[in-house]
């Protein structure tokens, strides 16, 4: 399937993209989400929406755990960056894609602080996401975008592996 998605210029993790043709891929459009905590329940609902579109509704659990882990780590990399410049509240993107093979979840904030996995210290509460996407997803990984970086993680589709399959 052949598809082409116009991103907005405004969208700062995305700002070199103008007309982006794709091939074998379902995209959604980029959504912005203020940097709040408000942002992971909202994250949650757009991928749930996509994936009843997508028919992928297996796939709910942990596509859901890994979006929450990266628009959280996304909201509170953009918040304490605000914090710091003294700037207005930022926002965050997200963006879903189903390729041939695989559901992809891109998140976007304003912070230049890369992703480091460690080990989660077990009197803490936090430190523990991307140890879960690490876990998992079938791959994750990072690039400088728009002033901040896009985290971005990839799960296998199980409509990809049927269409694999001989018949």
């Amino acid at each position: 399937m052949s598809q082409q998605m116009t991103a907005s210029a405004s969208y700062p993790g995305w700002a070199a993209a103008a007309t982006v043709r794709t091939s074998g891929h379902v995209n959604a459009p980029h959504v912005r989400l203020p940097a709040l905590p408000s942002a992971v329940p909202w994250a949650r609902r757009i991928l749930q929406n996509k994936l009843l579109e997508w028919q992928l509704e297996g796939m709910s659990d942990p596509a859901l755990l890994l979006v929450s882990e990266l628009v959280t780590n996304a909201v509170q990399a953009s918040a304490s960056q605000a914090v710091r410049d003294g700037s207005s509240w930022p926002i965050i993107g997200l963006a879903l894609h189903l390729t041939d093979t695989a559901l992809v979840v891109e998140v976007w904030d304003t912070s230049h602080a890369l992703p480091v996995l460690q080990e989660a210290d077990p009197a803490e509460e936090r430190g523990r996401g991307l140890m879960l996407v690490d876990f998992l997803a079938d791959s994750w990984g990072y690039r400088a975008a728009g002033g901040g970086k896009v985290v971005w993680c990839t799960l296998s589709s199980p409509r990809a592996a049927r269409l694999r399959q001989p018949h």
